[in-house]
């Protein structure tokens, strides 16, 4: 219908090409997440086991007055989890910097194509699951530590 156009053909394996390699984009991604969510525990453990090793006098003299394991406890998880979400404001920040640093030119070759494409960053929604998430992962990572270490504290 429009004036010039002659003959349209549609490539479909082209297609189907660009949706196989968007999903394998899309898997890779995912697996580099879990691979960065795991780094933040591990990160997170060896802090966390370091801070009880330095702090054992301090630990020693609670229980001695006292001090209930949970009490102990409590300030190795806030570490933890401020570590984490930290962690995820770092991550957060990369990815922002990665879109604008392709917006440009992810536009010029959507250009050539006659295409409009816009790469845009997490919104809202996603940046809150994303913090929470590393947040709990860096709790999860101080958890263990912390289960593991004092436990090795108290025999």
């Amino acid at each position: 219908a429009w004036d010039g156009v002659e003959h349209v053909q549609l490539d479909s394996a082209w297609i189907e090409r660009l949706h196989a390699l968007i999903g394998l984009g899309k898997y890779a991604v995912l697996l580099l997440a879990g691979l960065l969510g795991f780094a933040l525990v591990i990160v997170t453990f060896n802090t966390i086991r370091l801070q009880i090793m330095t702090q054992r006098q301090e630990i020693d003299v609670s229980r001695l007055l006292g001090a209930t394991d949970p009490f102990i406890r409590r300030p190795f998880y806030w570490f933890g989890s401020l570590q984490g979400l930290l962690g995820g404001l770092v991550a957060l920040g990369t990815v922002w910097l990665m879109v604008h640093a392709l917006e440009a030119p992810v536009e010029s070759l959507a250009r050539t194509y006659g295409a409009v494409f816009f790469l845009s960053g997490p919104g809202m929604r996603d940046t809150a699951a994303i913090l929470g998430f590393a947040a709990f992962l860096g709790w999860l990572g101080s958890a263990i530590s912390v289960r593991r270490h004092l436990a090795e504290r108290l025999r």
